[in-house]
């Protein structure tokens, strides 16, 4: 399995009232890291609408499971790695860490459906972009 890992930056702004990091900011972490791992996969430095119609992508279902409290600003770690690859949505299991500690924050699992940018109905992965997630199924690390 191909192992993709993002180092993210978790601002002081981003901590709630409790000093925590709320909820909802771990879901901002996963989709940067979703998109650093998409160009990767694709072989580009940033995202072109009209070039890359593989970013076109909705979230079908997200289960996440918290284990442990962020209460400071820095760096953080996301893993993704390819779970399940379907003709047009992937499932990626995450894992949210201390990147150098054994500190997991959260785990779960993200399952993305492509759509076609036409009529919003999905579509499947386009033949170079299917190829790139197909590598997934190695052993190497992305």
């Amino acid at each position: 399995m191909v192992h993709f890992t993002y180092l993210s930056e978790v601002h002081f702004d981003e901590l709630d009232a409790l000093g925590l990091l709320h909820h909802t900011r771990y879901l901002l972490h996963l989709e940067r890291a979703q998109q650093k791992f998409f160009e990767k996969l694709l072989g580009v430095d940033d995202f072109n609408k009209d070039r890359d119609e593989d970013i076109y992508v909705v979230v079908h279902g997200l289960e996440v499971r918290f284990r442990q409290a962020l209460s400071n600003p820095g760096l953080i770690a996301v893993d993704y790695t390819i779970s399940r690859i379907r003709s047009g949505g992937v499932t990626m299991s995450f894992t949210i860490r201390h990147p150098e500690k054994n500190t997991v924050y959260c785990d779960g699992t993200r399952t993305l459906c492509k759509l076609s940018a036409n009529s919003h109905q999905p579509t499947p992965w386009t033949p170079a972009f299917r190829a790139a997630l197909d590598t997934c199924s190695s052993n190497s690390d992305l």
